[in-house]
């Protein structure tokens, strides 16, 4: 019964490999409230229709690059 429940969820590794984003950045959403995601314990748990749902419409953006500056 647990296992079944715990299948309908998909853990950070999981989000971010189907997000194609660093694992990181994967938490910062969740901690920001972009992807619902529940904690269990330290972990961050999104249920898998919610990221079926997130990855449709997610757009990732690359980040401002900072370069040192040379003078």
């Amino acid at each position: 019964m647990a296992d079944d429940i715990l299948d309908t969820y998909a853990s950070m590794d999981e989000v971010s490999a189907r997000l194609e984003i660093h694992i990181e950045s994967a938490r910062r959403l969740a901690r920001q409230g972009k992807l619902r995601a529940r904690r269990l314990g330290n972990q961050w748990l999104v249920a898998r229709s919610v990221l079926d749902q997130f990855a449709q419409e997610y757009n990732p953006r690359p980040g401002r690059r900072w370069y040192p500056s040379h003078t």
